[in-house]
């Protein structure tokens, strides 16, 4: 690309253009638009770095199963705090991750059983382990007690997710 041209893919623009309307309407316009959530890598076209097909029907399958068996560990918000995880950003984490070919996973039932077996290595982790040295806590007292009391680890970072080996309980 020369400066100031665009790649082809990215040289067309779909505008949409609304009527005149009132002040009201336009607000309700400005705060949808700002709703807008941005489309994940995940849920893009596979040639354009998203998942394909039979991936994403995997990890979808995964994530909502996860979903159902721990509802109240996941929140509507992809900017969600700790010990909580949105089943969109998970989604998108699994397949940035490259875990169903680096596990060679082929179901999500096989997804699943390891999401489940990674969680109860990171239950076995002491709460010293999550804590992290030095003066501030990486996670507070409040967040360990939530993730303990519902036996969900998984949304305590994603580190897990990079993991060559087994996760670590320390």
């Amino acid at each position: 690309c020369g400066r100031g041209k665009l790649r082809p893919d990215l040289a067309r623009v779909l505008v949409e253009v609304y009527q005149p309307m009132g002040e009201r309407e336009v607000r309700e316009l400005f705060t949808e638009i700002n709703k807008v959530e941005p489309v994940t890598l995940v849920d893009l076209p596979q040639d354009q770095g998203g998942a394909g097909e039979e991936e994403a029907a995997i990890i979808t399958q995964a994530a909502e199963s996860l979903r159902a068996q721990f509802p109240s560990m996941f929140k509507p918000s992809t900017s969600c705090r700790a010990p909580h995880l949105n089943v969109d950003a998970l989604r998108n984490e699994l397949h940035k991750a490259a875990l169903l070919q680096r596990r060679d996973i082929s179901s999500s039932a096989e997804l699943v059983a390891w999401l489940l077996q990674t969680n109860e290595s990171l239950a076995a982790r002491p709460d010293e382990g999550w804590r992290g040295a030095g003066p501030r806590p990486r996670y507070s007292d409040a967040v360990l007690d939530k993730a303990r009391r519902e036996g969900f680890f998984l949304g305590l970072g994603l580190e897990w997710l990079h993991a060559d080996g087994q996760v670590s309980d320390k």
